[in-house]
């Protein structure tokens, strides 16, 4: 067999997801679109999600976007994923690893996590939001994060 013949994806076939569970990064194929973590052996959903219409879910896990589209609605007792988009309305608790967006007149009723919140003109946004970068797991959070200019000759 030729070398050549080889399925072996090239490093520009290749991204970086973090764990749901454990929080820990690792590489993989960029075509995949489910795996198990390396480190917790957890299964892991890599697609994104989309909502057209009224879905009710105990969970939602994917390391992808969840999109709920303005006709749909979306109720879950808990959300994990790596990007959210709000057109319509969605229900439930929310820890979200990256972005996300709300539309104009859209509605999410739940606690969320996330780092960065978007909000168009119109949404209502009810429970408690914790938005902002978290630390790093094992990273001491009273450490500063920069150096002090406070120490000038």
């Amino acid at each position: 067999m030729h070398p050549a013949d080889y399925n072996v994806p090239l490093p520009d076939d290749r991204t970086s997801v973090v764990c749901l569970y454990c929080n820990r990064a690792q590489d993989i194929g960029r075509r995949a679109m489910t795996i198990t973590c390396r480190y917790c052996n957890k299964s892991l959903r890599l697609e994104d999600l989309r909502f057209k219409e009224y879905q009710a879910r105990r969970s939602i896990d994917t390391c992808g976007f969840v999109t709920v589209e303005k006709k749909g609605t979306v109720v879950a007792d808990k959300i994990n994923c790596g990007g959210l988009i709000v057109r319509g309305k969605l229900k439930g608790n929310i820890n979200c690893r990256g972005p996300v967006r709300v539309g104009p007149e859209a509605e999410i009723k739940g606690d969320m996590t996330a780092p960065v919140l978007e909000v168009g003109p119109g949404a209502v946004l009810e429970g408690f939001y914790d938005i902002g970068p978290k630390p790093l797991p094992g990273a001491d959070p009273s450490a500063p994060t920069a150096p002090s200019s406070d120490n000038a000759h």
